[in-house]
């Protein structure tokens, strides 16, 4: 694999020859020497793999990384030499990416992980079906453990590159799974924290040692933008007050996939028995919550019941529309309502956009954010209530230049700022912007898989946390 040097046309040169500067650490390393290890390098490229070939990558990810300058795509993977989608019937062969992007391909982690390309990886992204996410997620925290304890379990420097995650939504389909990929990324803090606007820096930051130094990002595109950052800052500066209730829509134009049989990873559940269902709530409200849970605080919203009921599709028995209420530990509740009925395909030309309200209320204040992919549609407001003598109800617009962004779905340029934050990182940053975590990921696949169980008992279901 090492010897591979087709070069395609507009592909940027692919060479092992001189990879980016490895980071080196000593056993005896004090606070101070684990964190210079993330100093920026600004002179080279990140070496990201991409895991899962299928339809997004094909349309998103490959295009937007090669358009980057900043980076080098290293290698794909994937367990099909010929990717299949029925959401894009023309996905190119394994053997043609390769051409096209300058790279190697490998059918299995475990054997680009055993090749000196994937020992001179900076970061991954994981791109697979939902069910494939907690497998491949391990094994790369595994691997940035192996690199960690190498490098600390000599006397001498030894060269020492973190590993870097991107994983696609939901982070997985599983509570268990979900919990143990959060428990073993928690098993690499030893001193830090995430501020307060989810910025990461130098003296403010988790320096994750077990899994590599590196980042473990979910894709939810809108918790990395701009408004969403200004969302999460309001709140967490105390302007709201406590957050006492939640009321969430989201509709979206995509009947044409959880409709159609053929697209059995969005509609029907995996084989492990832990699923009850598939469709718009995996596929689409995963994204919903994910900026909730974001935007207002994991630490403020933490779920203990859920009732929720579902209208599912004739053809294939995903899920549609749900409405659900979520109770939390301190007494807020939010109401969550979701349909991929509008009419409509967000991927036409021109695409129908999505239509997203969200509401979040203190006890001191206000924010709603709404409306479609129009920015021009709508806005980020806050409601003032912190003084009831003064501007109580006044309305200021925060981000008033932006309007209404939620997902970025673009296929020109380099990528959303999720994206952006991930390069980043693989390039040393410091200052990467967390939009969705681990605990994030986990607080999303909790709530959706007591969803599924409130609809199939007819209760309210208790949210685990096994």
């Amino acid at each position: 694999m090492a010897s591979f040097n087709i070069l395609a046309a507009g592909a940027r040169p692919f060479s092992l020859s001189s990879p980016k500067p490895l980071l080196r650490l000593r056993s005896t390393a004090s606070k101070f020497a684990i964190r210079s290890l993330h100093a920026r390098n600004e002179t080279h490229t990140a070496n990201i793999v991409l895991v899962g070939a299928g339809w997004w990558s094909q349309g998103w990810h490959l295009p937007h990384l090669s358009r980057n300058e900043k980076v080098n795509i290293s290698a794909i993977v994937d367990t099909s030499t010929h990717p299949q989608s029925n959401l894009n019937p023309h996905l190119e062969p394994l053997d043609t990416l390769a051409k096209r992007y300058n790279c190697p391909v490998y059918h299995s982690l475990t054997d680009l992980l055993k090749d000196p390309i994937g020992q001179t990886m900076d970061g991954a992204i994981v791109c697979t079906p939902h069910s494939t996410h907690y497998a491949i997620g391990r094994e790369l925290i595994e691997e940035g453990k192996r690199r960690y304890n190498a490098a600390t379990s000599h006397a001498t420097d030894l060269a020492y590159r973190p590993i870097n995650v991107l994983m696609e939504k939901p982070m997985t389909t599983n509570v268990k799974e979900a919990k143990e990929l959060h428990d073993l990324l928690m098993e690499r803090q030893i001193v830090g924290s995430m501020g307060a606007e989810g910025e990461r820096s130098e003296t403010n930051r988790e320096v994750s040692v077990g899994g590599g130094v590196g980042c473990f990002l979910i894709n939810h595109s809108a918790n990395y933008r701009p408004q969403a950052r200004a969302a999460r800052s309001l709140i967490q500066s105390g302007k709201l007050g406590m957050i006492r209730h939640v009321s969430a829509f989201f509709a979206s134009p995509l009947s044409w996939i959880f409709d159609d049989p053929a697209n059995t990873g969005w509609n029907e559940p995996d084989d492990s028995g832990e699923m009850l269902g598939n469709g718009f709530a995996w596929g689409q409200s995963s994204h919903l919550l994910a900026w909730i849970y974001h935007v207002a605080g994991c630490e403020n919203l933490i779920p203990t019941r859920v009732y929720c009921a579902m209208t599912t599709s004739e053809r294939t028995g995903a899920d549609v529309s749900h409405a659900a209420t979520v109770i939390c530990k301190n007494g807020a509740t939010f109401s969550l309502s979701g349909t991929s009925l509008l009419p409509g395909n967000a991927h036409s030309d021109p695409p129908v956009g999505k239509r997203i309200a969200i509401k979040i209320f203190g006890d001191k204040g206000a924010l709603i954010y709404s409306i479609d992919r129009d920015p021009s549609s709508g806005k980020l407001e806050w409601l003032r209530g912190d003084d009831p003598h003064e501007n109580s109800g006044a309305v200021e617009i925060q981000v008033p230049e932006r309007g209404f962004q939620f997902e970025e779905l673009e296929q020109s340029g380099i990528g959303p700022e999720s994206l952006q934050s991930f390069i980043d990182a693989c390039l040393g940053g410091s200052n990467y912007y967390v939009g969705a975590d681990a605990l994030v990921g986990l607080r999303s696949v909790q709530t959706i898989d007591a969803m599924y169980r409130s609809h199939v008992s007819g209760n309210a279901e208790s949210v685990r946390y096994c």
